[in-house]
């Protein structure tokens, strides 16, 4: 049986991984997590190779899966829940033993059509973000329970560890092409994240979520720019929702020439994001480790 690291609260005893993919605390959580995750991006359901990689990545001592409704339009998580389902029910592993996070934010695929429909039926989602041909953004609560339902079904979980809004800082974007001016956007933007953190917080409350969060890639951002997401005002937001809160994680791009993060001192007190996330504890995820956005363009990093 693979054990992996232990997730229960305060737990930090190695129970069975490679030393080279040791454990650590992910934040004020308390997760157990591998150093390294497994990434859902490109991962869905009828491709073998990819049902394979997440079993021998789960057998090599991996037990953080991030995975995302948006993913493959939802793919990725059926092909999580399809893997997990066969090496819990094997025996091979303990559902205590993984991580699993997803986010919710994106409107494409099958999720375009369900909005779409609901528009026709005069119930559109609140708050919608009309980004684009085929591409809208909500984080409204009324999607996020949505989105929360469906992930579970295609995971086949009854509780997620993490749940994160997927990159909300598509309204800054919409609102720039729309003009809006940059204090009545950023009001209405943290407005909007404080409207999903106390629905969150309620999903906490009912167990179908342990964690929430935030992925966005404008957290390394300078706070100049008018789509950056100020996590010190989203942490100032979750200690007026609640001083008991559940956000606990955040998920942010760092690479080679992404480098704000550790560099861009873009907090109102002065920290990096970084600093700014050690100080409260709060568990980091690191994306595009592998790839870069620079000049306008994707850089790989590595090949396969």
């Amino acid at each position: 049986m693979i054990h992996g690291c232990a997730s229960a609260a305060g737990t930090r005893e190695w129970l069975g991984f490679h030393d080279s993919l040791a454990c650590a605390p992910l934040g004020r959580t308390q997760l157990m997590v591998s150093r390294a995750g497994f990434g859902g991006y490109r991962i869905t359901t009828g491709v073998g190779e990819h049902g394979r990689a997440l079993q021998h990545a789960l057998a090599s001592g991996i037990n953080l899966i991030d995975t995302s409704a948006n993913y493959a339009d939802g793919g990725s998580e059926e092909l999580v829940g399809q893997v997990l389902v066969h090496m819990i029910e094997s025996g091979e592993l303990r559902r205590e033993a993984v991580v699993v996070l997803s986010k919710a934010g994106y409107l494409q695929g099958q999720n375009y059509v369900l909005s779409q429909e609901r528009k026709h039926r005069g119930e559109p989602f609140p708050d919608l973000v009309p980004y684009g041909e085929g591409l809208e953004h909500c984080i409204h609560p009324a999607f996020l329970q949505d989105q929360l339902t469906r992930s579970l079904e295609r995971l086949q979980l009854q509780t997620l560890d993490a749940f994160l809004l997927h990159n909300p800082e598509y309204y800054l974007g919409w609102a720039l092409k729309k003009g809006v001016s940059s204090d009545d956007a950023q009001a209405e933007y943290y407005r909007r994240i404080e409207n999903a953190f106390r629905h969150l917080e309620a999903e906490a409350e009912d167990g179908r979520i342990h964690w929430y969060g935030i992925s966005s890639n404008t957290f390394p951002a300078a706070a100049s720019d008018p789509q950056f997401t100020s996590l010190e005002r989203v942490w100032a937001i979750a200690e007026s929702v609640s001083k008991d809160h559940r956000f606990g994680v955040v998920q942010l791009p760092m690479n080679l020439f992404e480098s704000g993060s550790v560099l861009t001192p873009n907090q109102p007190s002065g920290l990096t994001v970084l600093e700014f996330a050690r100080q409260k504890n709060l568990g980091v995820l690191i994306n595009r480790p592998l790839n870069a956005f620079t000049g306008n363009r994707l850089v790989r990093l590595a090949e396969t």
